[in-house]
């Protein structure tokens, strides 16, 4: 009786999960992206309870998540049914995978990063999680990491075509941050080093020396040697 049980309980728990996983791609594919995270949240909620929650977006759980909760709780205490096992551990991949691509799709890259993360602990060889990894740190402006984790892609999968098209983008862009960075400091230097022209003979002659005038020391008002001043560079 208590085996039949614990494998009721796996069994709604999954179906829990499942559902929450098609209402979170209808929400995905019309474009309701927050919608999807938290339908996207619900499954590994479900399915690892202590999970680490990677934002404060409040998880969906409308009715048809309640029916599962009293269950999925009997689930929590009792031992697994290792035969629903496989089956939860791709729900629950699926579940962390699509979260990370809500959060790209939200310009979400540090949670982007934490749940594909969170996918590869499942699956190291995920190419969608490793896809996804390399695309968060894109968001993030990452680009040399972005091009380590694209290259991860190529390893499980050397024909992605995506993930070398994305490395040819980071290496791009790596480039012209460098180059950026070279004219920047070269202009710096340059301001550093300026030095004021050498005054020049006649830079003391402040106006024409009429020999009729009333005096020198009327004439030398103003001409104390100091420069004119100068527009700032």
């Amino acid at each position: 009786f208590c085996r039949n049980k614990v494998q009721k309980a796996v069994v709604s728990t999954q179906s829990t999960g499942e559902k929450a996983k098609e209402r979170g791609t209808e929400y995905f594919k019309a474009g309701k992206f927050e919608l999807a995270l938290k339908k996207y949240k619900v499954i590994t909620e479900y399915l690892e309870p202590d999970a680490e929650d990677f934002d404060d977006m409040p998880s969906d759980s409308d009715d048809e998540d309640k029916d599962g909760e009293k269950d999925g709780e009997v689930e929590k205490s009792e031992e697994k049914d290792p035969e629903h096992d496989k089956k939860s551990q791709q729900l629950l991949l699926a579940g962390f995978s699509n979260q990370a691509l809500c959060h790209l799709k939200l310009m979400d890259g540090i949670n982007a990063f934490k749940a594909c993360e969170a996918a590869l602990k499942l699956d190291p060889q995920n190419i969608k999680a490793l896809f996804r990894r390399g695309q968060s740190s894109e968001l993030s402006q990452e680009w040399e990491d972005a091009i380590g984790y694209f290259k991860a892609v190529l390893e499980v999968d050397p024909q992605n075509t995506l993930a070398a098209n994305r490395i040819k983008f980071c290496r791009n862009k790596v480039q012209s941050y460098k180059q950026a960075q070279k004219k920047k400091y070269a202009n710096m230097f340059e301001r550093t080093n300026f030095k004021d022209p050498e005054p020049t003979k006649d830079d003391n002659k402040t106006k024409p020396d009429f020999s009729d005038s009333e005096s020198e020391e009327g004439e030398a008002i103003g001409s104390d040697g100091e420069k004119p001043q100068e527009m700032e560079v």
